[in-house]
């Protein structure tokens, strides 16, 4: 069963919305109703599961936790984020071993809101009075009109910056924002190529995941990368998308200044890697990235001899919402069916989804409640500015990364999606592999698409 009348609803829900990420005003209370009156008073045991690991930075987040709240004990359990660590989730939530689920990705968020996996919060957040707008910008990730959980972090989307690479080839200040014509011509100038015509350094690198070219359209639409604006079929006969997967395969297929996508998915290569120069003959000199500082922190395993910078999201058009800035939701938390502690749980739940998201820097991810100072992700990652500065830039990395005021990307149509999903993954790599015509490609993958939505009907 697809469940497709009341996804529709999320969608019209979320809708509403418009610039999801709305900056928390100054005199907006976003910090008193977290800690309980009497924070030693309260005790219990939490069992606590989620997809990062203690050494992940999650051991580091319940040593804080438990300086203000000593008496409660929290039990880590580190699940697998896929379609078998998900079903064991749900069956242990059953049998009452979870309480507090840290649930990635809508659709699995989703899912278990409308089985009743998580407990109804709606009348604690009434009663605290507790403003989902002023803490996370949005107020829509709800199911029949119910909260079930907070948004508890995301994905910052951005491009890193080699700054050796970046000064030789004599281009300037960072830019503040950019459009891809303006990429792709640093991206040009920062290529180095060897007397034998080899490639000696490529000057960028799109992230080695096959889908993201169609976030240049996701950047425009601020959602729903794969369908257009009512879901009732994909966005591949779009120009801006189409363009974005010509722009890929010119870059690295053409004009080879880009690391060929093809070669990531044979070899088994990730970005950081060959931005880091790890194990690898040839390097990149920037990458469109979301997790990039977690590599540059371990100098030790991915050590970098330069200064890394950070440059937003290119844009389609100079002046557009760049829809690609801000932290794109993608964990929610909320108390599980069967939780033991209930009080215990209620209090653990407040402060991970604010002062503890914090700490999700260590494995790559974003805290995206407004109270986050920039200035501890720098901290937890590399210890102290002094020793962030020989690193990365400073300043442009508070200024591009995790930003969770900035407007940001939300997926919230679900409609064949797996499927959908497959048919980009296969025909990216026709097109990047040289194995089929671009234009044929996507016409063949908008018709597949839109047979597969039309069938979820």
């Amino acid at each position: 069963m697809k469940h497709l009348t009341k996804l529709l609803a999320l969608a019209l829900c979320l809708a509403l919305l418009g610039t999801l990420a709305v900056p928390a005003m100054a005199e907006e209370d976003i910090t008193s109703w977290i800690l309980e009156e009497n924070p030693e008073s309260i005790t219990g045991t939490v069992r606590w599961w989620m997809p990062f690991k203690g050494s992940a930075g999650m051991d580091a987040l319940i040593a804080e936790f438990n300086q203000t709240y000593p008496n409660i004990k929290v039990e880590l359990t580190t699940y697998n984020n896929n379609a078998d660590g998900n079903l064991a989730v749900n069956t242990a939530i059953m049998a009452g071993e979870v309480d507090v689920l840290a649930s990635f990705g809508l659709s699995n968020a989703y899912r278990r809101w409308e089985n009743g996996l998580y407990i109804d919060i709606t009348d604690r957040v009434e009663k605290e009075g507790i403003d989902l707008v002023a803490n996370w910008g949005t107020d829509k990730f709800k199911y029949d009109d119910c909260i079930y959980t907070f948004p508890s972090g995301g994905l910052s989307y951005y491009i890193c910056i080699n700054m050796n690479a970046w000064n030789e080839a004599g281009l300037g200040e960072i830019p503040t924002e950019w459009t891809w014509d303006e990429y792709i011509a640093a991206s040009k100038a920062m290529t180095k190529v060897n007397a034998d015509g080899s490639i000696a350094m490529y000057g960028g690198s799109d992230y080695h995941s096959q889908n993201y070219w169609t976030y240049a359209y996701g950047q425009v639409a601020g959602k729903n990368a794969y369908y257009n604006e009512d879901g009732s079929a994909s966005s591949f006969d779009n120009e801006i998308i189409r363009n974005a997967l010509k722009r890929e395969y010119q870059a690295e297929n053409v004009d080879k200044i880009w690391f060929p996508k093809a070669t990531y998915r044979a070899d088994n290569l990730q970005a950081q890697m060959l931005y880091c120069g790890k194990n690898q003959d040839v390097h990149t000199a920037s990458s469109i990235t979301c997790n990039m500082p977690r590599f540059l922190a371990d100098q030790e395993n991915y050590p970098t001899d330069y200064v890394t910078a950070f440059a937003p999201y290119p844009v389609n058009e100079k002046g557009q919402t760049n829809y690609m800035s801000g932290v794109t939701p993608f964990s929610h938390s909320g108390l599980a069916l069967n939780c033991k502690d209930i009080e215990a749980s209620w209090a653990f739940l407040k402060w991970y989804s604010t002062y503890g998201v914090k700490y999700l820097v260590a494995a790559g991810h974003q805290p995206n409640w407004h109270g986050t100072d920039p200035a501890d992700a720098i901290k937890l990652l590399f210890g102290d500015e002094e020793t962030a500065a020989k690193i990365v830039d400073i300043d442009s990395f508070k200024r591009v990364v995790g930003v969770s005021t900035n407007p940001y990307y939300y997926e919230d149509i679900l409609t064949a999606y797996s499927e959908v999903n497959s048919l980009v993954v296969e025909y990216t790599m026709y097109v990047l592999n040289g194995t089929m015509d671009i234009d044929e490609a996507l016409n063949t993958l908008t018709e597949m698409a839109n047979e597969k939505i039309a069938d979820a009907d």
